[in-house]
C-alpha cells in the first residue's frame, strides 16, 4: 500500500514549483503509463487501485491505492486509477542534425501544446523549440494531450531570438495572416516553422528574424458576411506540418 508520505509527494507534484524542485512528474491513465514504461524515461513507481490491478496487466510492480486516493491524485474530473511517477530527464543539448522543427512563441494553452507535440510526432518532426514563456511540458493537461508523444518528441525551452541567430542552418518560416499561401511554398531542406499565440501572434523580435512569411488561406472568404479571426494554433501547426513534410 502507498504510504502517507508518498501520497503527499504525489499530490504536491501537481504544482509546477514542486515538480521543478523534485525533478519528477506524474502521468495518469493506461496509455501514458504504458508509454513511459516502454520508453527510456525513468519510472520511479506505478500506483493503481485494487480494481485496476485485478483487471489490467502491466509489466511492472504496482503500488496499491484506494479509489479515494486515486481521486486525490488525479488532475482531472474522472480519475484514471493508474499513475506513474516519472523522473524528469536532463534537457539535452540541441540536436543540430534535425532538419525540420517547429518553433513556438508564447504558446500558453496546455491543450494546444500537447496537441502540437502529438501532431509533430505523427509527421515525424521530432524537435520543438519553445520560448521560455510557453506552457510547461510537464503540465498534466499538456502531457495528457500528447497521448504519449512527449516520450518521442524533444522539447527545448530557450530564448528564441538567440536560438534563431545561433542556428543559421535553418530557413525560418513564420505564420502570418498576410504571408505567402503555404501550399505554394517550397521549403528548404533545413526548415523551421514559427507559430505564435492566437491572441498576440509572433512577437516583434522573433518576427524580425523570420525569413519567409507564410499563411494558411481562408477558403471562400469573399462570400462570407462574417469570418473567424484566426485558426487555432494547434490546427495551424497540423496544416503546417503536413505541408512541410508532403
Amino acid at each position: 500500500m502507498v504510504t502517507n508520505n508518498e501520497l503527499k509527494h504525489l499530490r504536491q507534484l501537481k504544482l509546477k514549483k514542486y515538480r521543478e524542485q523534485c525533478r519528477e512528474f506524474v502521468v495518469e491513465g493506461t496509455k501514458l503509463v504504458q508509454e513511459v514504461l516502454h520508453s527510456s524515461w525513468q519510472v520511479k513507481a506505478v500506483y493503481a487501485t485494487d480494481n485496476y490491478i485485478k483487471n489490467n496487466a502491466i509489466a511492472c510492480d504496482m503500488v496499491a491505492i484506494t479509489k479515494t486516493q486515486s481521486e486525490q491524485l488525479s488532475s482531472f474530473a474522472t480519475d484514471a486509477e493508474v499513475y506513474a511517477c516519472v523522473a524528469m530527464p536532463e534537457e539535452p543539448a540541441y540536436d543540430d542534425s534535425l532538419k525540420r522543427i517547429l518553433i513556438l512563441d508564447a504558446v500558453r494553452d496546455a491543450g494546444n501544446m500537447g496537441t502540437i507535440i502529438r501532431t509533430a510526432d505523427w509527421f515525424d518532426i521530432h524537435g520543438i523549440v519553445c520560448s521560455a514563456d510557453s506552457v510547461e511540458l510537464y503540465n498534466s493537461k499538456t502531457l495528457q494531450s500528447t497521448m504519449g508523444s512527449f516520450t518521442r518528441v524533444q522539447v527545448w525551452y530557450t530564448h528564441l531570438e538567440q536560438f534563431m541567430q545561433e542556428h543559421k542552418q535553418y530557413t525560418y518560416y513564420g505564420t502570418f495572416m498576410d504571408g505567402q499561401a503555404i501550399q505554394q511554398c517550397e521549403f528548404d531542406e533545413y526548415a523551421a516553422i514559427v507559430l505564435g499565440s492566437e491572441s498576440h501572434g509572433i512577437s516583434e523580435g522573433v518576427s524580425k528574424l523570420v525569413q519567409h512569411k507564410i499563411s494558411i488561406p481562408m477558403v471562400g472568404a469573399s462570400y462570407r458576411s462574417a469570418m473567424p479571426e484566426s485558426l487555432n494554433v494547434a490546427m495551424s501547426a497540423a496544416i503546417s506540418c503536413y505541408e512541410l513534410t508532403r
